[in-house]
């Protein structure tokens, strides 16, 4: 009866512990998963949003590799606060200037940690408490389903109908006319891509024009006044413009029948003009050396014929005279080819600048080529004139 009764209360102790060993087993199993025994190196990441999918138990990784899980996911005043629990082992290759990223492995996946090395190979290891950076979180499939679904509820219906009924009809028959557009506007976009860094420049300097016209403000606003006033001054004179709009357009009407009208002449004069302002244009520098010489040359003149004393005082003589102009031997010769030139000049005496050189002229006539005509005395003169002589 003893054993018996002992065999049972084995059996019940023995079924006992197998209960408990159960038990245990379960809970080293859940305690296990949760990473209850698990050492590991907890940091945290801030973010502005962490989106719909990113929950704990998220993995973290590294080049593609997981290092650690998501801990914990809260809301905090600034944003989001994420814990990462990183594995001992794998701490070490993380460097303690990395910034995090919250990425879907697909469109409708769950969001795990993507760990971003700055690109700087000095960096020290990440340690435990350390704040990582998130530089990004990417819009849910869902989300974005939540949005449009919001923005389909405050539309209407029929208006959303019409609206894409017209753009359809718009865009029907219209896939090259479309297709042409697109190209030109990716070579639009291409010939304007090595301009955003200046455009990116001028924007940041918006600010500093900004700045510069709330310094202004008060004169800006004066000079809308007066510009106000000016305004009403334009409205009240607006009979005298519309009079003077009239004279205009009339001035206009007949300026243009004149030039129609003279149009063949004026351009024949100027063809005609073309050679006379080059040869002008090309001897222009010959005018300022002139206009000096005949200055010194009227100051020589004065002392000549009396200054400013009324009067001329010359001593004159009549010479005989050359011979008359002959055809065919004393034909003009343009040649003179030489540019311009000031043959001395502002200086008119040899003693102020000598000349190197003796100036001739090719114009086909010789005045000198007979002999130099000799004074006449009295008499001569006097038979010269015609009143008297032998």
């Amino acid at each position: 009866m003893r054993r018996a009764a002992w065999f049972a209360d084995r059996q019940a102790a023995a079924g006992l512990a197998m209960v408990i060993l159960v038990l245990a087993v379960m809970v080293g199993t859940v305690m296990q998963y949760n990473g209850v025994f698990r050492r590991s190196i907890d940091v945290v990441v801030t973010a502005d949003r962490a989106g719909l999918t990113m929950s704990s138990g998220a993995p973290v990784k590294l080049h593609g590799v997981v290092v650690g899980r998501v801990s914990d996911v809260a809301v905090v005043d600034d944003g989001t606060r994420i814990t990462l629990e990183l594995d001992p082992s794998e701490a070490d290759l993380v460097p303690r200037g990395v910034t995090a990223q919250l990425v879907p492995p697909t469109a409708f996946g769950a969001k795990y940690v993507q760990l971003e090395p700055s690109g700087s190979t000095g960096d020290a290891s990440i340690e435990a408490g350390d704040v990582i950076t998130a530089t990004g979180a990417t819009v849910e499939v869902d989300e974005t389903f939540t949005n449009l679904s919001a923005l389909l509820q405050a539309a209407r219906p029929a208006e959303v109908s019409e609206a894409l009924s017209a753009v359809a009809g718009a865009l029907d028959q219209r896939g090259e006319v479309l297709g042409e557009l697109i190209t030109l506007t990716d070579d639009y976009l291409q010939s304007f891509n090595p301009s955003l860094p200046a455009l990116a420049e001028d924007v940041r300097r918006i600010d500093d024009v900004a700045a510069v016209y709330d310094l202004a403000r008060e004169d800006l606003i004066a000079t809308l006044g007066g510009a106000a006033t000016t305004l009403d001054t334009v409205a009240q004179q607006q009979a005298s413009l519309r009079a003077l709009e009239l004279s205009l357009t009339s001035f206009a009407s007949q300026g243009d029948e004149l030039l129609r009208q003279s149009g063949p002449g004026l351009s024949r004069s100027l063809r005609l003009l073309d050679p006379v302002t080059a040869t002008l244009a090309r001897y222009s520098p010959e005018l300022p050396c002139l206009i000096e010489g005949l200055a010194k040359g009227n100051e020589l003149a004065e002392l000549a014929v009396g200054g400013t004393n009324p009067g001329i005082t010359t001593f004159t003589q009549v010479v005989r005279g050359r011979e008359p102009y002959r055809y065919s031997t004393d034909l003009k010769v343009l040649g003179e080819n030489r540019g311009p030139n000031c043959f001395g000049l502002p200086y008119v005496t040899p003693g102020e600048a000598p000349l190197t050189y003796q100036p001739t002229f090719d114009t086909g006539v010789n005045p000198f080529k007979d002999d130099s005509p000799q004074t006449s005395d009295r008499a001569d003169i006097l038979d010269i004139l015609g009143i008297g002589g032998r």
